[in-house]
C-alpha cells in the first residue's frame, strides 16, 4: 500500500509538471501598489548615484523601467539566481515625473510606483518559482535593458528575490508577496572585480618601475 501511494504521488508530480510545461503558465501581479510596500527611489549615498538621473531620495518616474523575471523552483542567493539564467517576463514604466516633493509620490502622481498589469510566466515548470525586480534609469527610451544602462553608468536597482506560488488558470494571479522596498543607485564593484583592478594596477606600477 505505502509503495502504490508513493508511486501514485510521483505520478501526479510528473503530470503537474507536463501540464506546467507544455499546456498551462500561471500569471503573476506585477505591480508595487501594496500598502506595505514604499515607493522606489534613487539611493542617498555620496558616490552611490548619477546624479544626471536625478536628485538623491527622488521618486522614480517614467525615465526608469522595470523588469521583471524568475528561475523555476525556491532560490535564496542572488549569485545562484544569477547564473540560473533567469527569464524574462515582462517591462513596464514607472509612473509620474522623477523628483521630489509635492506632485510626487503616493497622492500626487504616483512617482516610485508602477503597474505592469498580470503577464503570463512563460517558461514555468515548478509550482513556485522565484522573482526579482530590475529596475534602470530608460533615458527616455535610450536605455532598453538593466544591462545597458548600468554599463553605461546610470541608476539601476534590484529588489530581493521573492518566491511566489503561480497558480495555473483559472485561479488568481498572485501578487508579489514578501516584496521589499529597494533603491537605484551606482552598483559597487565586486569583491572580485576590485580585486582584479589591484592585480591589474601592481602590474602596471610594478612593469613603469623597471623602465
Amino acid at each position: 500500500m505505502k509503495r502504490d501511494i508513493q508511486i501514485l504521488l510521483c505520478v501526479s508530480a510528473q503530470i503537474g509538471s507536463m501540464v506546467l510545461s507544455s499546456r498551462g503558465q500561471g500569471r503573476v501581479i506585477f505591480d508595487n501598489q501594496t500598502p506595505t510596500f514604499s515607493p522606489v527611489t534613487i539611493r542617498t549615498n555620496a558616490g552611490m548615484y548619477n546624479s544626471a538621473d536625478g536628485p538623491p531620495g527622488a521618486y522614480i518616474g517614467s525615465s526608469y523601467s522595470v523588469t521583471l523575471v524568475f528561475v523555476n523552483g525556491t532560490i535564496s542567493d542572488q549569485s545562484v539566481f544569477d547564473a540560473s539564467n533567469p527569464i524574462w517576463v515582462a517591462n513596464t514604466v514607472f509612473f509620474g515625473t522623477t523628483g521630489i516633493g509635492p506632485g510626487h509620490g503616493l497622492g500626487g502622481d504616483n512617482s516610485g510606483f508602477f503597474d505592469g498589469g498580470g503577464p503570463q510566466v512563460f517558461g514555468q515548470t515548478t509550482p513556485i518559482v522565484t522573482f526579482q525586480l530590475r529596475a534602470w534609469f530608460n533615458g527616455g527610451g535610450q536605455y532598453t535593458s538593466y544591462a545597458q544602462a548600468q554599463a553605461a553608468g546610470h541608476n539601476v536597482g534590484l529588489s530581493v528575490l521573492v518566491p511566489v506560488l503561480v497558480t495555473l488558470p483559472p485561479g488568481p494571479a498572485n501578487p508579489l508577496a514578501g516584496l521589499q522596498p529597494f533603491t537605484v543607485g551606482i552598483p559597487e564593484p565586486s569583491t572580485s572585480c576590485l580585486f582584479l583592478l589591484g592585480l591589474l594596477s601592481a602590474l602596471f606600477l610594478r612593469r613603469f618601475n623597471r623602465r
